[in-house]
């Protein structure tokens, strides 16, 4: 187990639902695409499901309104930068720009949420004390959203050599993370179409969608619901110094 000590820097770290909430927290980084993203939402609407989703200022910018629809359609939606960069590697006042650069266009549809959940992208420095004071810095009443299970979907689409593999593909990666012990409350990652993946672009699109798809049918198979993530009530002392 990592431990990482902080001078009482740390912000929350979320890795589930707050104690005693067993539902399940679908989050969606690098939203929104005009090919994949109303796919996703009307699957989520079949099931009755939430969403929490972490939206790349240079994908909104082309998207507007698809930023609008899905909060019309009760998702919660949160700034996840701008270029999709590492900013933990770059200068701390870049990551303020970045997420208040994202968030003015986000605040036009709906208000700037409080606390506000912070995911960096490639979730990059989230141990580092540095990221913690910028983000602090820009929105101080933040939590960082981390993750129990990923679906590791941006290793799907450069697995299907065709159109035909995605959906066996897809329901084996649903199907594994709906089975772990750890399911019952946890935060799932996923991603709409990653910007990181530049294999199988054709195929991107229709990988996000079906992945979502099946990974509703298998939580609502399993008695699981999704909602939006929830901000946690309070942290412990402790936990502003130490990390694990």
């Amino acid at each position: 187990m990592q431990v990482s000590i902080s001078p009482g820097m740390w912000l929350p770290v979320l890795r589930s639902q707050p104690p005693g909430d067993m539902s399940v927290a679908i989050t969606i980084d690098d939203a929104p695409m005009p090919d994949s993203l109303p796919g996703m939402l009307d699957s989520l609407d079949e099931f009755g499901a939430k969403a929490t989703f972490f939206m790349s200022g240079c994908r909104i910018v082309h998207a507007e309104e698809l930023v609008q629809e899905t909060v019309r359609r009760g998702h919660a939606v949160y700034a996840h930068g701008w270029d999709h960069v590492r900013l933990d590697k770059e200068k701390p006042d870049r990551l303020i720009v970045d997420f208040d650069r994202c968030e003015n266009i986000l605040a036009k549809y709906r208000p700037t949420p409080q606390p506000y959940l912070v995911r960096m992208p490639y979730n990059g420095g989230y141990r580092k004390i540095s990221v913690h004071r910028s983000v602090r810095k820009w929105m101080p009443n933040s939590q960082i959203a981390h993750w129990r299970l990923s679906t590791e979907d941006h290793l799907i689409s450069p697995r299907c050599s065709s159109a035909g593999d995605i959906e066996g593909l897809c329901r084996a990666e649903a199907r594994r993370v709906v089975s772990s012990p750890r399911i019952h409350g946890a935060i799932i990652l996923m991603h709409d179409q990653p910007i990181n993946d530049r294999k199988n672009g054709d195929l991107k699109a229709m990988v996000t969608v079906t992945l979502l798809k099946e990974l509703l049918t298998e939580l609502h198979a399993s008695g699981l619901v999704a909602d939006v993530l929830h901000p946690h009530p309070s942290q412990r002392l402790m936990d502003r110094f130490v990390l694990f």
